[in-house]
């Protein structure tokens, strides 16, 4: 036995021997490569040998420069392995890469750097190294060290060529030199960078600095680059800690993953302490995408003047300040507390997660929105329906058409502002679109046409034969029908923009509970529907069963499907041609009416009536189709276009003296424009969010913003608007920009150019409620 263990033993050192002379060298096992990306970052990348494997808890990396010192290391993830020496450890095997960040002490970065490197591996015949050691001498680079700082002249001041602005900054194309794992390629001109990242910076109050940037498209800024600071440290204020948006992660092949801003963005910092001005110095760098480069970091020094705030010693002593006038009149506060809005009463209920309140809350809500432009146009759609089952129509009947009508009409609500508010895409402001809005009131046509008898809509009777013979199809049939109809309804013929449906798309948007917002919703289709539900209902007891009487309701309900039709396109046409096809549906009504029988000595009372009342349907008929072609939009004033031109044009000033004149805007960088423009001359700023295909939008347009009052309340306030019709690209980006997911919705800037959000109005507000709201906001700018 012993001698077995000999032999054992000395074969056990012959292969070693012979492994030994086919190991690599550590150096030549374990290959270490750096990279300087900037005066902060150094990139050592292994690059281990077939074989081998680095222990992961065995790499280091220590500072031997004084004035440096390694601030993180970040560690790839390594795989798991049982080592006969150490047990269960994490080791590296491939090619590995390493990000360390640094951090200098002093005025200056340091030329240079050295950087220990502490490592330990072994091979997989389970002969392992010691622990290696090595000094690595690395010299930063000066375009990220001192040039980027102070020594390089802003870009703007710099000549304009693109070659030019590359040698004067000391740095490389994105795509060829060190900085070639940053997007682009397409080496177009670079933009100054005042261009590309243009900054403010003002204060929202006593204790608040707000600094914008628009980014350029093609562009983007580092999260971790922007600094505030002031220039004066001895003036007893400080700065807290930034508020940053959330911003896009970006893989950067020398960052590694690394924050980004793409869009414009607006960044808040507390202030602390009381000046009437502060000098406020900001750093932030960023690259450009399109021309290959990365810009110096800029600094950009900015005197804020707080002297418009008024500062408060505490809210008790603000509440208890006292004016006096010659009546001594006294006034509870300085400040008039801002409006608390339906939607954010409602924000607050789904905030709450309480399902029974919120169940309560969006149910009511939704019938109080029975009667407005969302619903009512429902009721003679719904009508007419049930209307055209004819005499198969029962109570029952009547209730089953009306809640396959209510639920779908729910369920799109739901469905359609999860997506909204999920996305910031609205559905129902897309798809008021001509195409959409024409096919929809040709709909409307056809239906009108069935109900007079032209023809009836049902399936090929060989096609609903054999459908009979499995179930009651014409059943079925009419409750899809009045499904399709409740979703087309809730899309199309609806598209309202109310404080309970902004509270829940905010929501959605705010947190992602897709399932919270969208009972909410839902509940919301619901309360607009009950009443649906007991008018569809009653119909099926109060509609005749037969004869005449049934035939002359249908014909009622085909004039008011044609109504609609024209209703629909009065979105999209001009008002002229609404204008003209209502006249001639009046016309064509009196007719059908009787305006042109005769009536007899026999004829009755009612036959009588009808007679007369045609014929006041004819004449004012005739008078729409005469107003339009004359040129006249107004319903109300259908002959003003019969006017001399001098008593036109007179009429034209009127109206318009007597309207808010709004100035327009279509995209975000117009807004900014205009925002600007009111800091610099102190002005309070309202826009306003319109469509043409927005019922609600017209109302106000029509009742509100010609009212005196309103107009005089707003004369040293700009008033701007943005039509969002045709919902362009423009459009989209400016509603998403803002949150805003359709009109009506107005907004308000107070002097300082900063949005006021708890005056924010969503969906339509009537005359005294909003003078008594804009009143508030007047009161809140003193």
């Amino acid at each position: 036995m012993k001698a077995f263990f000999s032999v054992l033993a000395l074969l056990i050192s012959f292969n070693l021997m012979a492994a030994s002379d086919n190991l690599l060298r550590v150096n030549e096992a374990f290959k270490l490569s750096t990279e300087v990306i900037d005066d902060q970052t150094i990139r050592a990348t292994w690059k281990i040998a077939d074989g081998y494997y680095l222990y992961r808890d065995k790499v280091d990396f220590v500072s031997q420069t004084k004035q440096s010192a390694v601030s993180s290391l970040f560690k790839p993830e390594g795989k798991r392995k049982e080592d006969i020496t150490f047990g269960a450890v994490d080791v590296y095997r491939g090619d590995v890469t390493f990000d360390i960040s640094l951090e200098h002490t002093g005025a200056n970065s340091p030329q240079s750097v050295e950087i220990l490197s502490k490592f330990q591996g072994c091979a997989d015949i389970g002969i392992c190294f010691p622990p290696q050691e090595k000094v690595l001498s690395l010299s930063l680079p000066p375009s990220f060290a001192n040039t980027m700082g102070e020594a390089v002249e802003p870009i703007s001041a710099i000549s304009s060529s693109p070659l030019s602005i590359k040698e004067e900054l000391g740095i490389s194309s994105i795509t060829g030199g060190r900085m070639s794992g940053i997007q682009g390629g397409r080496g177009s001109e670079p933009l100054p960078a005042d261009k590309a990242f243009t900054f403010d910076i003002i204060a929202t109050d006593s204790n608040t600095l707000n600094a914008r940037w628009n980014v350029t498209p093609g562009h983007y800024l580092y999260q971790h680059k922007i600094a505030f600071s002031l220039t004066d440290q001895a003036s007893g204020v400080t700065l807290g800690k930034p508020n940053l948006p959330e911003g896009k992660f970006h893989n950067d092949v020398y960052l590694g993953d690394v924050i980004t801003y793409e869009k414009d963005f607006e960044v808040t910092v507390p202030v602390i302490g009381q000046q009437k001005q502060l000098e406020v110095k900001t750093s932030y760098q960023g690259c450009s995408k399109l021309a290959n480069i990365c810009y110096p970091i800029q600094e950009k020094t900015e005197i804020v003047d707080f002297s418009a705030f008024t500062p408060v010693k505490s809210a008790g002593e603000a509440a208890n300040i006292r004016l006096n006038d010659n009546n001594q009149t006294q006034v509870s506060s300085i400040i008039s507390s801002a409006p608390t809005s339906e939607q954010s009463v409602l924000g607050g209920i789904l905030k709450s997660r309480s399902i029974f309140a919120v169940v309560s809350a969006f149910f009511v809500g939704g019938l109080l929105l029975t009667l407005t432009p969302c619903v009512f146009p429902m009721i003679p759609i719904l009508s007419g329906i049930i209307t055209g089952q004819g005499e198969n129509l029962s109570k029952g009947k009547a209730f089953s058409l009306s809640l396959a009508y209510v639920i779908p009409m729910a369920l799109t609500y739901a469905v359609a502002g999860v997506v909204a508010g999920y996305t910031g895409a609205n559905l129902s402001a897309t798809l008021q679109n001509p195409w959409v809005i024409t096919t929809f009131a040709l709909l409307f046509v056809v239906l009108s046409l069935s109900m007079f008898g032209f023809y009836e809509l049902q399936m090929p009777s060989t096609i609903q034969n054999k459908l009979n013979n499995i179930s009651n199809t014409q059943r079925s049939g009419s409750l899809l029908g009045a499904g399709i109809m409740g979703v087309l309804s809730a899309l199309i013929v609806g598209p309202c923009v109310t404080a309970p449906l902004i509270a829940a798309l905010a929501y959605i948007a705010d947190t992602k509970d897709v399932l919270l917002g969208g009972l909410s919703l839902f509940m919301l289709g619901m309360g607009m529907g009950a009443p649906l539900l007991l008018i569809g209902t009653s119909a099926g007891t109060i509609l005749p069963r037969a004869g005449a009487w049934m035939e002359t309701v249908k014909h009622i309900f085909g004039v008011i499907m044609l109504g609609l039709a024209i209703w629909m396109l009065d979105r999209v046409v001009p008002p002229q041609v609404t204008l003209l096809l209502s006249g001639i549906l009046l016309i064509g009504s009196a007719v059908f009416l009787g305006a042109t029988d005769s009536l007899t000595e026999e004829s009755s009372g009612w036959k009588r009536l009808g007679k007369s009342s045609s014929l006041v349907a004819l004449l004012l008929g005739a008078t729409l189709v005469i107003g339009a072609a004359s040129g006249s939009t107004s319903y109300f004033a259908p002959l003003a276009g019969l006017l001399t031109p001098s008593q036109h044009d007179t009429e034209a000033a009127t109206i318009e003296n007597n309207t808010l004149q709004f100035k327009k805007i279509t995209n975000l960088t117009e807004l900014n424009d205009v925002l600007k423009q009111a800091r610099e001359s102190k002005a309070p700023v309202m826009l306003d969010f319109y469509a043409y295909w927005c019922v609600p939008c017209r109302e106000m347009e029509s009742t509100v913003f010609s009212d005196p009052t309103v107009i005089a309340l707003l004369k040293d306030t700009i008033v701007i608007q943005a039509d969002v019709t045709k919902m362009t690209a423009d459009d989209s980006a400016l509603l998403k920009s803002l949150k805003v997911f359709g009109p009506p919705h107005i907004i308000f800037y107070g002097r300082n150019g900063v949005e006021k959000k708890d005056f924010r109005i969503s969906g339509e507000m009537k005359l005294e409620p909003f003078k008594k709201h804009l009143q508030q906001f007047l009161s809140s700018l003193e």
